[in-house]
């Protein structure tokens, strides 16, 4: 084998290579989703915070980050934080994100939907 093909084997083991790589899923931290009740817990939670004034000054995705940290900033940081959306991503992490805010216990931003019984006082 001449010095040139050895280059060119050894160029095109590192592209595969880089190509295998880049194709690893992101693995992310997933919740069970109950489509009714989370889906309102989140509507409930995003309406409140899609009206806040720092969150409309922005757009595209940064808009959608920070609606979703002001819903729960204990999901987003841990669903998003360590891997953002970017522009045009296909968000599949949203339904963990809901799955997640249902049991976020910390959250200020999600209202008691009807029916649903505050078990610390018993009421209703």
């Amino acid at each position: 084998m001449r010095l040139e093909e050895i280059w060119l084997v050894l160029i095109l083991a590192v592209m595969v290579t880089e190509i295998v790589e880049s194709r690893k899923q992101y693995e992310f931290k997933q919740y069970t989703f109950r489509k009714k009740r989370d889906d309102r817990r989140y509507k409930n939670a995003k309406a409140l915070c899609d009206v806040r004034q720092d969150c409309l000054s922005k757009f595209g995705v940064e808009q959608t980050a920070c609606v979703r940290k002001c819903i729960s900033s204990l999901c987003y940081s841990q669903i998003y934080e360590a891997d953002p959306l970017e522009e045009g991503e296909i968000d599949v992490r949203l339904n963990s994100f809901k799955g997640c805010l249902s049991q976020d216990k910390t959250n200020q931003n999600t209202e008691k939907l009807p029916g649903e019984v505050n078990h610390d006082l018993g009421l209703g």
